[in-house]
């Protein structure tokens, strides 16, 4: 028994089709058995995760105190930008990956076993600095800046989460925790309605426009769409940031892409395929086109944003 750890449960229950609801039945009853103190709060729509951590942040904690967060990635994005805009924005976070596509979860080589995370807090939880992305959207406001721990992306892959989101499929497959399937379903259903535009991609003082592009995704690390490997080489601590743009490319041409994306990364050596790595990268589009964070949906806009890598404490 240990009941020196205190557990703070920050969980949003539908989170994967309700998923995460049964990772929480699982860790309270670990807690219970184990003598463990714990409290929890639900967030019970979108934005509320960000005023909890926030509210959590913003007061001083014991050593042995530590905030759970139970929930995809989506809710890992929500708690992440609370606790960076709270009084302590250093304060860590432990992430227990219950929604449909956990790629920060994958990135990070984390556990979806609470009873594995639980072991390793009571014998040891020191957190270690990881990257995540940082942005401001100057249209909306010059000073709150934002968090996400995945990627900020724009055209292609946001247009495919969208259509995801909306697809009837997509309630069916998450019920029989086949979620995932329903993004590359729609990849090939949405490749041929994904119109180009233009966008600049500004690194190190250097300008490159691209007439064409297809779709422009700045990520912290390399997994897309629960666990496509667009960008083999990004790490989530390399302290860069990375963009990848894509030029427009045929139905053949996303087959062969694709083959080579899961066969042996060697897409990235593809002509259309562009990626760009620094401590600060500029994105502006000239077309409005949908976007995604941590695969919540924007709505089609023009963008004119300027990426950085951030850092937060993690605890695994």
């Amino acid at each position: 028994m240990d009941n020196k750890l205190k557990i703070h449960l920050l969980v949003n229950e539908v989170a994967g089709n309700g998923r995460a609801k049964k990772v929480l039945e699982q860790t309270t009853s670990l807690l219970i058995n184990q003598n463990i103190n714990f409290d929890l709060q639900k967030s019970n729509y979108a934005g509320e995760a960000i005023r909890l951590a926030q509210h959590y942040g913003n007061q001083r904690h014991l050593p042995n105190e530590i905030l759970l967060v139970i929930g995809g990635d989506g809710s890992l994005n929500e708690v992440l930008n609370g606790i960076k805009r709270s009084d302590n924005p250093s304060t860590p976070i432990a992430y227990l990956p219950a929604g449909t596509g956990n790629d920060f979860a994958r990135a990070a080589d984390l556990t979806a076993d609470p009873k594995v995370l639980l072991d390793h807090f009571k014998e040891n939880f020191e957190p270690d600095e990881v990257d995540c992305g940082s942005f401001t959207l100057p249209k909306i406001t010059a000073e709150q800046k934002y968090y996400f721990a995945n990627s900020f992306g724009i055209g292609f892959d946001a247009f495919v989460n969208h259509n995801s989101n909306i697809s009837k499929l997509k309630k069916l497959l998450n019920h029989l925790s086949e979620g995932k399937f329903i993004y590359g379903l729609n990849v090939v259903a949405s490749v041929t309605k994904q119109d180009t535009f233009g966008v600049e991609i500004e690194r190190n003082g250097q300008k490159i426009y691209f007439d064409d592009a297809f779709m422009v995704t700045t990520t912290n690390h390399p997994f897309l769409g629960g666990g496509l490997p667009l960008l083999p080489s990004a790490k989530i601590d390399s302290h860069k940031i990375d963009a990848v743009v894509v030029e427009k490319f045929s139905l053949g041409k996303l087959v062969k892409l694709f083959i080579n994306l899961l066969k042996d990364g060697s897409h990235v050596n593809d002509p259309q395929f562009h990626y760009f790595e620094a401590d600060k990268i500029r994105v502006t589009t000239m077309k409005k086109e949908y976007a995604q964070v941590d695969g919540e949906e924007i709505k089609p806009n023009l963008f004119n944003i300027e990426f950085s890598v951030s850092s937060f404490n993690l605890l695994r």
